[in-house]
């Protein structure tokens, strides 16, 4: 079997800034590990698994510990919804074409009992230029 030969592309860095403009409730606060520095609620991203047309990325959705849980929850649900919604968002060259929501849940930090929820989500990109050969 011969595959087409696809460009690969930066699906974390489309989706931080697909993130960044989405889920309005973190002011830009996405980033690729969480920053003890910004303030909450803040989003933190990894590539778990999977190709880019099918990549399983995992979000740490963070709140204050003064806002507790309600925080985190509410923030969750911003971000998965506006997953649902996404329909096409263009990149520096990536194009997010949709994703799926596989799952929310409540997850506190372990060793700081940070209020946190994981949200994972399955991004499907391409580059929007094809390979030439």
């Amino acid at each position: 079997m011969v595959a087409e030969p696809r460009v690969w592309v930066d699906v974390e860095g489309a989706v931080r800034a697909w993130a960044r403009a989405a889920v309005s409730s973190v002011d830009g606060r996405v980033f690729f590990g969480w920053n003890e520095d910004a303030a909450h609620p803040q989003v933190s991203l990894s590539r778990v698994a999977g190709p880019d047309d099918r990549c399983l990325v995992q979000f740490d959705v963070w709140a204050a510990k003064s806002q507790g849980k309600a925080q985190a929850a509410s923030t969750a649900a911003e971000l998965c919804t506006a997953a649902d919604a996404l329909s096409r968002y263009e990149h520096e060259g990536v194009l997010l074409h949709g994703a799926r929501v596989l799952g929310s849940r409540w997850q506190p930090d372990f060793e700081s009992g940070a209020p946190r929820y994981i949200v994972e989500v399955v991004f499907i990109a391409t580059a929007t230029v094809g390979v030439e050969g």
